[in-house]
């Protein structure tokens, strides 16, 4: 892909749009808003996060001020498709759930820089852009989790987990010789997630904020990855990793970890809810910071993400109100429990009854040094280009056919250079 089809067309598109919103937002002077007294929100609907699910969450708000809060899925695919069509069509709703600002939309929100109550929200600083605060939210999703079979460790005779490279190495051959399958891993957008995953905490040792480092041309990716791609190709080499795991799917290969059969899988704290939804498994599973490289502190960063994220759409019929029920879907004590039991999120400090799984989760990302970004990266500390973590997981799983660790670096360098 060339340059022009990149960023150039991306503002093309952009300037092509822009019109349109400045048409139908512009021309009416009274926002998006629905009814008086009514804020609509919009938020991805799931099957656990249903419609009745989201009007139960907002109930005491609506009892406590009198507003109606309208539940309003997205008209396309997602939220992230719906949002933007809805600025272009004048429709846009007040508040926005589940997504992040970006350059495209960052000028259609409300800044909250000025709330107080939005100062002490998890990862507020994270998703600036500029200056400017424009999402807040819940908790967080920990990205960098390696789960593992105590069992399977206990037979392999290992008796603590590993916190350098070597140690891991040392155990992935002790599980091998075990029987069991010493790293799970799996194809479609789980084989770049999970190195980029399990590499996270040594990268941003080694790379502090690595993505703006790249933008700025002191670091290319392939360099930065160089030797995690020669980890990964010696697991392949080595058994460690199956070859086949590139064609299984993230839920087989969750299957397997929760079969029994498998020493370490590579996760985010959301597998913590698919093995609360399995119930009683055969063995107890435990949960650790990935390992950092010699002569590192342990534990490293842990790579996050912002999870329920809010933000406040700046043509809402009433802002104030709007405001108001971002407040309490990110600092109301019960609102806040609510959604922290639902798909692995946590917030850091956070004091609820727990699983055994969810507590250890918890405990690491209060022993987290810090929290930084992933994949493209978030806020100010962003890649210069767009759709990495695909093109990622593509460089990741040639691996497994037999590219060189220094192929993948030059591959991944190759694309970024084209896409800037």
């Amino acid at each position: 892909m060339s340059a022009t089809s990149g960023s150039k067309a991306r503002g093309a598109a952009l300037a092509a749009v822009v019109p349109l919103i400045c048409l139908a937002a512009c021309s009416s002077g009274t926002g998006s808003g629905g009814k008086d007294g009514e804020i609509r929100m919009m938020v991805n609907l799931t099957d656990n996060l249903d419609q009745a699910y989201w009007e139960k969450l907002v109930k005491p708000f609506e009892d406590k001020t009198g507003l109606k809060v309208k539940i309003e899925g997205p008209t396309g695919k997602s939220v992230a498709e719906s949002f933007p069509q809805q600025l272009a069509a004048g429709t846009a709703p007040d508040v926005i759930q589940s997504i992040f600002p970006d350059d495209d939309t960052a000028s259609e929100l409300l800044d909250l820089s000025g709330e107080d109550w939005a100062k002490g929200t998890p990862m507020y600083d994270d998703y600036a852009i500029g200056k400017a605060h424009y999402a807040v939210g819940v908790g967080t999703q920990t990205q960098s989790l390696v789960y593992y079979n105590k069992s399977a460790f206990k037979k392999a005779g290992i008796t603590a987990t590993p916190t350098s490279w070597a140690e891991l190495a040392g155990d992935l051959d002790n599980l091998k010789k075990a029987g069991f399958t010493p790293m799970q891993t799996a194809g479609d957008y789980e084989t770049g997630l999970q190195l980029q995953q399990i590499y996270h905490p040594t990268l941003n040792q080694l790379h502090p904020k690595w993505q703006s480092s790249v933008k700025n041309r002191k670091l290319t990716v392939g360099e930065t990855y160089k030797p995690a791609f020669q980890m990964y190709a010696d697991w392949i080499k080595a058994g460690y990793i199956a070859k086949s795991d590139v064609g299984l799917s993230p839920s087989q290969a969750d299957g397997n970890f929760i079969g029994g059969k498998v020493g370490l899988y590579t996760n985010g704290s959301w597998f913590s809810a698919t093995l609360a939804k399995t119930g009683k498994l055969p063995f107890d599973v435990g949960v650790f910071s990935p390992p950092i490289a010699d002569n590192k502190s342990y534990p490293g960063p842990q790579g996050a993400t912002m999870a329920s994220p809010y933000m406040v759409h700046k043509g809402a019929a009433d802002e104030d109100d709007a405001k108001k029920l971002v407040e309490f879907m990110v600092t109301d004590p019960a609102a806040i429990k609510a959604q922290l039991g639902s798909d692995g999120v946590f917030r850091k400090d956070a004091h609820l009854k727990q699983t055994g799984v969810d507590s250890q989760i918890q405990g690491i990302l209060d022993d987290a040094p810090e929290l930084v970004a992933v994949g493209e990266g978030q806020g100010n500390v962003r890649l210069p280009v767009t759709g990495f973590n695909p093109k990622f997981t593509e460089v990741a799983q040639s691996l497994y056919t037999g590219a060189s660790p220094a192929d993948a670096a030059k591959a991944i360098d190759q694309w970024v250079d084209e896409n800037r």
